[in-house]
C-alpha cells in the first residue's frame, strides 16, 4: 500500500514539493494536491511547468520469443501552472491542482510507478525536461466495498484472490457450499445507481451438472441494482441489513431455480 503523503525532490535546481489532499482515493474521487516551487541559490528559467494526472498500465506485444511489456501512459488532466517563469533565488510559488478520477478507473497497481500518479514536468530551455511522478492509491468505490463488507460480515462469504475472474471472488460459508461452489462480483457505477452482476458457480450434483461444467455452462448470472439510499445509512455507515438481504433474495432464487 502508498502511504506517503508528499514528495519533494529537486528539478533543474528548484525544489519541488507536491502535497496531495490524501494518499488513498476511491474510483470517481477528486483529486486534489498543493503544488510548491521553491528557488535555489541560482536563478533559473522555466518556458512551462506543467502537473497532471496520469493513468499507466503495462501491456503484452508480440508472441513468442518476441513477446515484450510495454509501459502505456496516459495523461487524464493537465494543467499549465507556469509558463515564461523566472524563479530567482528563495523565491516560493503556491499552486493548486484539481482532477477527477473517472467513475470506473482501473485501480492502482503495487508498484509505485505504475497506476495512478501525479506528474509534473518543467519545460527548460536547451536541456532535456525533467519529470517527477508521485503515486496515489485508487481503491473501488465505497458503493462497491459496502456490498463486499456486506457479503463477508453477515452472509459469511470469505474473499479470495483469483486469476480466474476479472470480479472478485467469494467462497461461501460452509452452510452454502455443497450448493455453491464460489460466487464472482462484478460491479460497476452509473450515477447515482450501482449496477451488482453476481455470477453463480453451482456445484455439480449429477451427471448433466457435470457436462454443464465441462462446457461451462454450470454458470448463473444475476444482476442486483443499487440505490444510494439502499447502501448507505445516513450517518454513511453502510447498510449492511439491506445489503445482504437483496443479495441473499438472489441467491436464495438462483438455487431454486437450479433445483437445489
Amino acid at each position: 500500500m502508498i502511504t506517503f503523503l508528499k514528495k519533494t525532490f529537486n528539478i533543474s535546481g528548484c525544489e519541488i514539493t507536491i502535497n496531495p489532499e490524501r494518499s488513498i482515493f476511491h474510483q470517481g474521487d477528486e483529486v486534489k494536491c498543493n503544488f510548491t516551487i521553491m528557488g535555489s541559490e541560482y536563478e533559473q528559467t522555466a518556458d512551462e511547468i506543467t502537473i497532471s494526472l496520469e493513468e499507466s498500465w503495462q501491456e503484452s506485444r508480440g508472441s513468442g520469443d518476441n513477446q515484450s511489456t510495454v509501459t502505456i501512459r496516459k495523461d487524464i488532466v493537465t494543467s499549465v501552472v507556469g509558463a515564461n517563469l523566472i524563479i530567482k533565488p528563495g523565491d516560493s510559488h503556491h499552486y493548486e491542482f484539481t482532477a477527477q478520477l473517472p467513475p470506473n478507473c482501473r485501480l492502482s497497481d503495487s508498484s509505485d510507478s505504475l497506476g495512478w500518479c501525479m506528474v509534473v514536468k518543467i519545460d527548460v530551455p536547451r536541456a532535456k525536461d525533467p519529470v517527477e511522478r508521485l503515486s496515489i492509491e485508487v481503491v473501488p468505490h465505497r458503493e462497491f466495498l459496502a456490498i463486499e463488507h456486506s457479503l463477508q460480515t453477515v452472509l459469511k462469504f470469505e474473499k479470495k484472490k483469483s486469476i480466474f475472474t476479472s470480479g472478485v471472488r467469494f467462497i461461501p460459508p460452509e452452510v452454502l457450499k455443497s450448493e455453491l461452489d464460489c460466487l464472482d462480483l462484478h460491479c460497476y457505477q452509473d450515477g447515482i445507481t450501482t449496477h451488482c452482476e453476481i455470477v453463480f458457480d453451482l456445484q455439480e450434483k449429477s451427471l448433466l451438472d457435470y457436462f454443464k461444467m465441462v462446457v461451462k455452462q454450470d454458470k448463473v448470472k444475476r444482476e442486483i441494482l443499487f440505490t444510494r439510499d439502499e447502501l448507505f445509512e445516513e450517518n454513511l455507515d453502510p447498510d449492511i441489513k439491506e445489503i445482504s438481504k437483496k443479495i441473499a433474495k438472489e441467491i436464495e432464487h438462483v438455487l431454486t431455480e437450479s433445483g437445489r
